[in-house]
């Protein structure tokens, strides 16, 4: 079962609910390349479950490259509001989020929630590096 994690975030002076969930495993390991690949293959563990330092490895690429990614840790929220639960997506999160700053909260606990490499894959102490995911030519 996926993880999930319900939220309180407070958005322009008012008190919001989210749901936060897990992506599928699929969807988990596109996110990783896509990732891994905008990295250039140099991707340590540590600033893949640490979202400010994931958003901080984003600052030097290509806007346009970015916001996929940005748009995947979208997928993953929810607003909650009167027990009715609707997917933000890139199209709808202007009419359930107020602020920029609750924007960036809410994918930082979508890279919480995901905490890519402690669901039994590797570990910080494994020395898990992208190189051996991806070989370049020379």
């Amino acid at each position: 079962m996926r993880k999930e994690n319900l939220i309180t975030i407070e958005d322009a002076g008012e008190q919001k609910q989210f749901k936060v969930r897990q992506m599928s495993a699929a969807q988990g390991e596109r996110f990783l390349f896509k990732l891994i690949l905008l990295l250039g293959g140099k991707a340590e563990v540590e600033s893949l479950n640490n979202p400010l330092a994931l958003l901080g490895s984003l600052s030097d690429k290509p806007y346009e490259r970015v916001q996929e990614l940005l748009d995947d840790m979208l997928s993953c929220i929810y607003r909650v509001n009167g027990g009715v639960e609707t997917q933000l997506a890139p199209n709808n999160v202007d009419g359930f989020v107020e602020s920029p700053m609750t924007l960036l909260k809410l994918r930082a606990e979508a890279i919480k929630c995901n905490n890519f490499f402690q669901q039994g894959g590797a570990t910080p102490s494994e020395g898990f590096n992208a190189e051996t995911l991806i070989k370049r030519k020379a």
